[in-house]
């Protein structure tokens, strides 16, 4: 009996060991089990209640699940109403298309091509959620007509059955995940506002505290910080449907959002300005500036005043009473040749700080629930997030989606290929979806290598679904399958990889309303959902998508420096929102494609500088001119001089700026000599333009230089 302790100890110890390594290696893994918890009891609760209604494709409900499934409640509810949405939609256009052409398959699936291409090019115009129902619109209409297209009559039992089956799947996500079990984005959106409003405030404070030295680290800087801009938007949107708090103080957090974007241009337009005085050597007005920015980094870095966001913006506020003050001394001790410098230079330190001021305040007053938010009339009257558009694009993912539907179409219906129908849905499915993301290629062979690897997976899951003789049974012998295949959708490498990996398996598995598995059906929907997914990724190659070309970088920066345009001849409500919203995602856009630290990612870097600050400085002339009468002589020449600043950025050339320079200056000749407050601010943005124009180091002066010497060049080869 003395031995059996000792002869148990090298097990024992065995299985400590593993299960401290197991332990080990679950550390900070409780939410994704959680979160894999919930959509298996979405998974399976949602196949059982189709088994009971007698649905003839639970499974489909099932794919439902996994295609709505997030970790976030309101990303859910907005992925099940978008989805919702769109399979309504798209269900009225097949019983619309079914009926105009009942008898006549190449017309039915002519047309259906077309609505899908349509649905493709408005997910790549709309993006955000909205594209995720144009997305299911158009390959939901697929779905539904592919079954019965030599059976037209059956069109109304087909559609019916799929969107109770999509609906029913949707609604139980939504109850699993928003009631039973929420996690909500209020922390996240929060963490994501708090932390774009503290890199800016560091930002700052380093920039004027000189710490944040180089090109590079001002770019790296610069592009953290549109990003926060535009990830807070889209987590904004979401979070629409998750919280009824943040649903109603919706307006409040698209306010914040337009604060942030326009303190920070004010302060790069500033930061840009000063770099500008000192190429041109105006080191006392340099030293001027920095002495009056001096107080401000210090209340910034205080942890005191960042830990209370309304004794901040008070503090702020009485830097900014005094902010008069400190400038009127400055410019006092400088020569009277440094005063145009200096003037144009006080104007961007005022307006950096309303607009730091404003952004803080408004971020204090709803965090404390102070009432509601109101915007910084007139310049934020309308709050609107406006998306860029890229025609090319869309008409491309709309050309590519109907051509290879179209192709795959005729294709099934000339050879007659049993499983024809399911392939044409899964490239329409796979297409539409991957041509509103950024690098579409990428999207597609993700999911295709996905696909190719699901039946291989599936294949102990369908062996031991046989035998299955009731649903306990078959959520057992399906279950370890599943938990797998959702742990690896869960690693953030494998996300787009994991999504088409689960549905794959699902397909495989064709479950329907009782337990009988077909080897047959197995490998048909196997095979042919890898050879639709294959016939996709071989479209995105051959007809590569625009985001990747130097043609579409080089459209898109043209469309960055026609926001100039816009700036001067747009309505002036809800002008400076659409300028900052849609300059800035095109900046992003371009930049998401360019070699960060490179020659191109510095051009794009100084051009939307450039464009900020000509924008800014155009729109506040306006607002100013708007608010006071001027002499006419004097109104027309101010609104020539911006009519050619926008030319000039739409088309930057030899004669357009020349043109600009001596618009600006006659302008600057009418407010010669004393003026009221008033016209000081309008010579003020006069000033500041007439120094932009004139600094030949920008990119802009270069590109006048090359498109001289390129002028010049054909002059020359014309002439030989």
């Amino acid at each position: 009996m003395s031995t059996h302790p000792a002869e148990c100890a090298p097990g024992a110890g065995k299985l400590s060991r593993w299960t401290g390594t197991l332990r080990h290696a679950m550390t900070g893994e409780g939410a994704v089990w959680a979160y894999i918890g919930k959509v298996l009891v979405a998974l399976y609760l949602s196949g059982w209640i189709a088994m009971r209604l007698g649905m003839s494709s639970p499974g489909t409900a099932m794919i439902t699940v996994l295609v709505v499934m997030n970790r976030n409640t309101g990303m859910v509810l907005a992925k099940a109403f978008y989805r919702g949405l769109g399979t309504v939609v798209g269900c009225a256009m097949a019983v619309l298309i079914v009926a105009l052409f009942p008898q006549s398959p190449v017309m039915l699936v002519t047309v259906m091509a077309l609505w899908a291409g349509f649905c493709a090019g408005g997910s790549v115009w709309s993006r955000g959620m909205a594209s995720y129902g144009f997305v299911l619109a158009g390959y939901t209409v697929a779905m539904i007509m592919l079954p019965v297209i030599h059976q037209p009559q059956h069109i109304l039992n087909s559609a019916l059955e799929r969107t109770g089956e999509v609906l029913l799947g949707m609604a139980v996500t939504s109850i699993v995940f928003d009631v039973l079990w929420p996690n909500r984005l209020r922390a996240g959106l929060r963490a994501a506002d708090d932390g774009n409003l503290n890199d800016f405030l560091d930002f700052v404070a380093g920039a004027i505290g000189g710490r944040l030295q180089g090109f590079e680290v001002i770019e790296r800087t610069q592009s953290r910080v549109v990003q926060g801009a535009l990830q807070f938007e889209e987590l904004r949107a979401t979070a629409y449907f998750d919280d009824p708090i943040l649903r109603s103080r919706n307006g409040q957090l698209k306010l914040i959002n337009q604060h942030f974007m326009a303190a920070t241009s004010r302060f790069q337009a500033l930061h840009h300005h000063i770099d500008r005085m000192r190429r041109r050597g105006e080191d006392e007005v340099v030293a001027a500036v920095r002495s009056v920015l001096q107080p401000l980094p210090l209340l910034l870095e205080d942890p005191t005043l960042r830990g209370d966001r309304l004794a901040l913006a008070a503090r702020l506020r009485h830097w900014g009473q005094q902010l008069e003050g400190a400038l009127a001394q400055q410019r006092r001790q400088l020569p009277p040749t440094r005063a145009d410098g200096f003037d144009a230079s006080a104007l961007l330190v005022r307006r950096f700080a309303e607009e730091l001021h404003a952004y803080v305040q408004a971020k204090a007053r709803m965090e404390r629930g102070k009432g509601a938010l109101r915007a910084r009339a007139p310049r934020l009257s309308k709050v609107r997030f406006t998306r860029a558009q890229d025609g090319y694009a869309i008409a491309l993912a709309a050309t590519r989606c109907f051509g290879v539907m179209l192709a795959l179409s005729l294709l099934w219906l000339c050879s007659s290929w049993n499983q024809g129908g399911l392939a044409v849905f899964g490239v329409s499915a796979l297409v539409a979806m991957a041509s509103a993301a950024p690098d579409p290629l990428w999207v597609v062979r993700r999911a295709t290598l996905g696909h190719l690897v699901a039946p291989f997976f599936a294949l102990p899951g369908f062996i031991a679904m046989a035998l299955a003789t009731d649903f306990p049974m078959l959520v057992a012998v399906t279950l370890p399958t599943m938990i797998a295949a959702l742990y690896i959708s869960t690693r953030p490498r494998f996300a787009v990889t994991g999504m088409a990996f689960n549905v794959g398996i699902l397909v495989s598995w064709n479950l329907g309303p009782s337990f009988h598995p077909s080897a047959q059906a197995y490998l048909d929907n196997s095979l042919t959902l890898a050879i639709g997914a294959c016939v996709a990724m071989a479209v995105f190659m051959l007809v590569p998508g625009l985001p990747g070309g130097k043609q579409r970088q080089r459209r898109l920066l043209e469309r960055l420096r026609a926001q100039v345009q816009l700036a001067v001849s747009a309505p002036l409500p809800g002008l400076l929102p659409k300028f900052e919203s849609v300059s800035r995602e095109l900046f992003q856009q371009v930049a998401s494609r360019t070699t960060p630290g490179s020659r191109a990612s510095r051009q794009l870097f100084e051009w939307a500088l450039l464009v900020h600050e000509a924008g800014h400085s155009a729109i506040d002339l306006r607002h100013d001119l708007a608010e006071q009468s001027l002499p006419p002589a004097l109104q027309r020449q101010i609104g020539q001089a911006l009519a050619r600043l926008g030319q000039l950025y739409r088309m930057p050339r030899a004669q357009t700026l020349q043109a600009a320079q001596d618009s600006v200056q006659a302008a600057l000749g009418g407010l010669s000599g004393p003026q009221p407050q008033p016209l000081r601010r309008v010579r003020e943005h006069l000033l500041l333009l007439q120094m932009s124009l004139e600094d030949s180091a920008t990119v802009l002066a270069a590109h006048v230089q090359r498109s001289r010497r390129h002028h010049r060049l054909k002059e020359a080869r014309h002439a030989v």
